[in-house]
């Protein structure tokens, strides 16, 4: 079969591109990528998280230095019907699912709470929108604050995520919990900030030395996270009974309680639990899998690690310093080969991006090559 040709501008072609060009040129293969690797998947999650703002702003000139910071946010005056706020209404009740924060609340000290979250809600400066912005964006209000609005949310794993981690490994770099409520539908998720500016949007112009130090730097992550002993008894999943997740195909949940690597192996692939064939992937794994590889762990998996779920800053040194990891809606307790599988959803025989050969010695394909491949061998097969 003939390579598929790629869609380049002629030589010279690129220089008198626009910025803005460029930039939907460059999400568009991410998305063509995404949809090679597996032609069901959910595109909202494969766009920048700030999409419509960075590509607004590059399509217009800059504001000049005089113009207010505040002039240039997203706030009231532009809701829209595609704008999840507008499910937020004064009449509606709310209901307070996790105790708010200090911090919050003191944004909501009017009388009327209905009242004083709408009008928050109001002022907020978009972060970033979903390709489907009444299902899912994201504000910066007042302060140190981020909501994350999700319209229909099915559970909180997110957020108990966040809790789990504020308790048990303070030292993971992950947005601190500050109340969640839920008006209308809408399921609002309170946080600390960390920064707008995230791995993917430096990634390219990184040089070796800069990605290998993102590198080190997320392994060390990754280990401390990874380090977090499962409770006993504890089913995979979300640390509070929310179940396992996959989104091979479209989002699937456990309904009854997974409690070991085989039952959860059953879970991704039910269609797959002929003996014959089951004895087959056994003996595969027995000659390439190094022994003490076969007895696999659970750890604590993030479950959608990508760079744009990675926020940086620059650093004194020329280097960049991991700030933050985001969206941990996928996370809780996983086979250790997990996050190597998962890391990987949007990896193509077509991929020019480079990240997928900086991922952490923890999770490498070094280590959990094999299987990586029997996952990809099943999930062929997967109808």
């Amino acid at each position: 079969m003939s390579k598929r040709k790629r869609h380049e501008e002629p030589d010279g072609a690129s220089s008198k591109q626009s910025k803005a060009a460029r930039f939907n040129i460059h999400t568009l293969k991410r998305l063509q990528q995404a949809v090679a690797a597996d032609p069901e998947i959910d595109l909202a999650s494969y766009f920048p998280k700030d999409y419509s703002k960075r590509l607004s702003e590059m399509r217009t000139p800059l504001l000049p230095p005089t113009t207010p910071i505040s002039a240039a946010t997203t706030t009231s005056g532009s809701v829209t019907k595609d704008d999840i706020r507008v499910f937020l209404r004064p009449s509606e009740p709310i209901a307070i699912i996790f105790p708010l924060a200090d911090s919050v609340r003191s944004l909501l000290a009017d009388a009327d709470m209905s009242e004083a979250l709408v009008g928050l809600m109001r002022r907020c400066e978009i972060l970033w929108k979903s390709p489907f912005p009444r299902k899912k964006m994201v504000f910066k209000c007042d302060g140190n604050i981020v909501i994350k609005a999700i319209k229909n949310a099915l559970d909180y794993t997110e957020y108990t995520t966040l809790q789990y981690l504020e308790v048990h490994k303070p030292t993971v770099p992950a947005p601190r919990p500050s109340g969640l409520l839920r008006m209308n539908d809408v399921s609002l998720i309170f946080m600390t900030y960390t920064s707008t500016t995230t791995l993917a949007d430096i990634w390219a112009g990184l040089d070796i030395s800069q990605k290998r130090s993102i590198q080190d730097q997320l392994n060390q992550i990754l280990a401390d996270l990874r380090s977090l002993s499962r409770p006993n008894g504890m089913p995979l999943g979300g640390v509070c009974g929310e179940g396992c997740k996959d989104v091979r195909r479209h989002l699937r949940r456990s309904t009854e309680p997974i409690l070991t690597v085989k039952d959860f192996k059953n879970f991704l692939f039910p269609s797959l639990r002929a003996p014959i064939f089951t004895e087959f992937i056994n003996r595969l794994c027995q000659p390439c899998v190094p022994p003490q590889q076969l007895e696999i762990q659970c750890v604590f998996t993030h479950g959608d690690l990508r760079p744009d779920n990675i926020t940086v800053e620059p650093s004194d040194d020329h280097q960049f310093r991991i700030t933050g990891l985001l969206d941990w809606e996928y996370s809780g307790f996983y086979p250790e080969y997990h996050e190597l599988i998962k890391s990987t959803n949007s990896l193509s025989s077509s991929a020019d991006d480079d990240w997928y050969l900086f991922l952490p010695e923890c999770i490498s394909p070094e280590r959990y090559g094999m299987w990586w491949l029997l996952d990809y061998a099943q999930g062929a097969l997967v109808e």
